[in-house]
């Protein structure tokens, strides 16, 4: 039975040396967008290369921005 490849889309998952200097601020929302899908969904930990601590302190920062009104909820697409 042949084996079907599944294609791997987005962003390439960061390294350990990448991720270790990260910093997350709710005031910079242009840096947490690199973080979202196009529809303003977080991406998981699996696809960004995040370490656990890491993406809970990414899903803190970016709730607070949307609260802020910094970041939008969902993005409508047209």
């Amino acid at each position: 039975m042949a084996r079907i490849m599944k294609q791997n889309y987005g962003p390439k998952p960061l390294t350990k040396s990448q991720a270790k200097g990260l910093t997350f601020d709710y005031k910079d929302p242009e840096g947490l967008k690199r973080f979202m899908t196009e529809r303003g969904n977080i991406i998981p930990r699996e696809r960004t290369g995040l370490a656990n601590k890491q993406q809970r302190r990414l899903a803190r920062e970016v709730k607070r921005a949307r609260h802020l009104a910094l970041l939008p909820f969902v993005t409508t697409l047209q």
